[in-house]
C-alpha cells in the first residue's frame, strides 16, 4: 500500500508547494524513490514527479535520468544513491543541491539565470554549476568532477578551490586535497566507468590514481582519433528564437553510431537520420542548449551543439495595432506612384508640386516607425511572490535583501521601446533605470525594511508611448522577541515561523 499512496500523494501536493521540479524521463533497471528520504523504496516510474528531500538510488547496471523544469538533465548512474535538495533565497534566487551519497551523476545543465545555482556535495567538496556539461562522483565522502564542456567551480572541506573548464578533472580526497588533470575523456562515460572500477579509497588517493588516469586517457585518445575521422555529422540548425517550449532536433549521421542528447541516447538507424524532441516548462525563458555526443562503444567525442532563444510567443492580438501603420503606408504607397508618373506625362511646371507631395507620405512613416510606436504587448513583469514574509533573528533590528525582479515576453532587441523601470516606496523614488542601464532582463534593487515592519515596493515599466506595467512587492519582517529570550520563565511558546507570525501580524506597522 505504501508503494502506491506516497507517490500518489505528493503528485497532488507538487504543483502548489514544491520548490523543485524534475520528472523522470527514464528508468532503467532496479531504481527506486524513497519521498523525503523516510519511510518505504519504490520503484521509479517514467513520468513520475520528483521534488526536494526526495532520494533516488540505482542498482547494478541501472540508472535513471531526470528532466529539470528549464530543460536540464540530470541522470544517475548505476550503484549510486543521491538526494535532492533546495533553498530559496528570496523570490529569484534560489540554490538547488545534489548531495551524493555514493556513485555517480552525469549532468547536462542549461544556463541558470542570475541568482540560481546548481550544486553538488559530497562529504568532501561541493562542486558550483551554471550551466554546462560532465559528471560528479562522490566515493565514501570523496569527490571527482569532470567536465566535457563549460566551467566548474569546485570547493574543499578545507576550504581550496579550483576552477576546472572543458577537458578537466579535479580529484579532491578526504584531507581536501586537490588535483586537476587535462583529460581528453573528461566528463565521459568511459571515465566514470574507469573511476568505479579503481581503487581510489585511502590514503595515497592522488597519487596513485593520477598515473591510472593518464595511461588510460592515452589509450582513449588514440581511439577517439580514429572515430572522429569517420564520424558524419550534419546537423539542422535551430531557428535562432522559438516561441514554444519544445524543439526537435535533426541531423545526418552515420548509420549505427549513438547520440546522446541530455542522457537521453539513440542509435541511428540504417537511413542516416537522427532525430529527437525536447520540451521543458512553458515559463523557462531564456537559451537553450543542446550538446549532441556521437559514440561508438565506450569512446564518445563531442558532435554538434545547437542554440536557440526561447522566448514568449507574440499573442494574436498584437497583430491588430500593426495594421494601423499598414493602412497608413498602403494609402501613402499609392500616391507616389501616380505621382512619380504624373511628371512624365505633364508639364514641367507641375513636377515640383509632384515632388512635393512625394515627399509628405515619406516624412510621416518615418515617425511612425520610431521606438515609441510599439505595445509590447506580450511584454511580463515578473517578481516572485507578491508578498514574503521573513522572520527575523536576534539581535538585527533591520532586514536587507534585494528586490528582485525580471522581464519576460520579450528580447533584448525590445529594450529599446521601454523609457524608464522605475522601484518606488510610498511615492518616493528608490531607484530608476534607463538609457545604458536598460541592459537586461532582470534587475536587483537594495532595499531595507525595520522589524516588525510592512514595507511596500511599486516597481512600474513605462515604455516610450506612454503606455506602463505596474506591479507590488510586500515585505513583512516580523519577530516576537520574547520568543527568543531564553529566559525559562519565558511561557511563550510558538514553535513554528508560522505560529510566530500569527501572533506578530497585529502589531506590524507599514513602513
Amino acid at each position: 500500500m505504501a508503494k502506491t499512496d506516497a507517490p500518489a500523494k505528493v503528485e497532488t501536493v507538487k504543483p502548489e508547494h514544491a520548490k523543485l521540479k524534475a520528472k523522470v524521463r527514464k528508468s532503467l533497471g532496479d531504481a527506486n524513490l524513497q519521498r523525503k528520504s523516510e519511510g518505504d523504496w519504490s520503484q521509479l516510474r517514467i513520468g513520475q514527479s520528483v521534488i526536494e528531500k526526495d532520494r533516488i538510488r540505482t542498482g547494478a547496471e541501472s540508472e535513471a535520468v531526470l528532466s529539470v523544469s528549464d530543460g536540464s538533465s540530470l541522470w544517475i548512474t548505476e550503484l549510486s544513491e543521491v538526494t535532492l535538495d533546495v533553498e530559496i533565497f528570496d523570490s529569484l534566487s534560489r540554490q538547488v543541491s545534489i548531495v551524493v551519497n555514493n556513485g555517480g551523476v552525469h549532468f547536462d545543465v542549461q544556463k541558470q539565470k542570475s541568482g540560481n545555482t546548481l550544486m553538488f556535495r559530497t562529504g568532501t567538496a561541493t562542486a558550483a554549476i551554471r550551466g554546462t556539461a560532465g559528471f560528479v562522483g562522490g566515493y565514501n565522502g570523496q569527490m571527482v568532477a569532470s567536465l566535457k564542456e563549460g566551467k566548474v567551480d569546485v570547493t574543499g572541506a578545507n576550504g581550496a578551490s579550483e576552477n576546472i573548464v572543458e577537458n578537466q578533472t579535479v580529484l579532491v580526497d578526504q584531507n581536501g586535497r586537490v588535483k586537476k588533470l587535462q583529460l581528453r575523456s573528461s566528463g565521459t562515460r568511459a571515465l566514470s566507468t574507469q573511476l568505479s572500477n579503481v581503487n581510489i579509497f585511502g590514503d595515497g588517493m592522488i597519487d596513485s590514481l593520477e598515473q591510472t588516469l593518464n595511461d588510460f586517457d592515452k589509450d582513449y585518445s588514440k581511439r577517439a582519433d580514429a572515430f572522429e575521422k569517420k564520424l558524419r555529422f550534419q546537423a539542422s540548425p535551430l531557428s535562432p528564437q522559438v516561441f514554444f517550449p519544445n524543439v526537435t532536433l535533426q541531423a545526418r549521421v552515420n548509420p549505427g553510431v549513438v547520440v546522446t542528447v541530455l542522457g537521453e541516447s539513440d542509435t541511428v538507424g540504417a537511413n542516416g537520420v537522427y532525430q529527437r524532441t525536447f520540451e521543458w516548462d512553458d515559463d523557462a525563458y531564456g537559451t537553450k542548449r543542446f550538446l549532441a555526443t556521437c559514440s561508438e562503444g565506450d569512446v564518445e567525442i563531442q558532435c554538434y551543439m545547437w542554440v536557440t532563444e526561447y522566448v514568449a510567443p507574440a499573442p494574436v492580438e498584437e497583430s491588430a495595432p500593426a495594421e494601423e501603420p499598414a493602412a497608413d503606408t498602403a494609402a501613402a504607397e499609392p500616391a507616389p506612384a501616380p505621382v512619380k508618373e504624373q511628371p512624365k506625362a505633364e508639364s514641367k511646371k507641375e513636377k515640383p508640386k509632384a515632388e512635393l507631395k512625394k515627399e509628405k507620405p515619406k516624412a510621416e512613416p518615418k515617425k511612425e516607425e520610431a521606438p515609441s510606436g510599439r505595445d509590447l504587448k506580450s511584454l511580463t513583469l515578473k517578481m516572485g511572490a507578491s508578498v514574503e514574509r521573513k522572520h527575523l533573528d536576534l539581535p538585527k533590528t533591520e532586514y536587507s535583501t534585494d528586490l528582485k525582479f525580471s522581464l519576460g515576453g520579450i528580447t533584448r532587441s525590445d529594450l529599446s521601446e521601454i523609457k524608464e523601470i522605475v522601484v518606488t516606496r510610498k511615492g518616493k523614488v528608490v531607484k530608476s533605470f534607463s538609457g545604458a542601464e536598460l541592459d537586461g532582463m532582470e534587475y536587483a534593487v537594495p532595499v531595507t525594511i525595520g522589524l516588525n515592519k510592512i514595507a511596500k515596493f511599486d516597481v512600474k515599466v513605462v515604455l516610450k508611448n506612454g503606455k506602463s506595467m505596474r506591479k507590488t512587492k510586500t515585505y513583512e519582517v516580523y519577530c516576537v522577541r520574547g520568543n527568543h529570550m531564553g529566559n525559562a520563565r519565558n511561557f511563550i511558546q510558538y514553535k513554528t515561523p508560522e505560529e510566530e507570525y500569527e501572533a506578530a501580524k497585529a502589531g506590524l506597522e507599514n513602513e
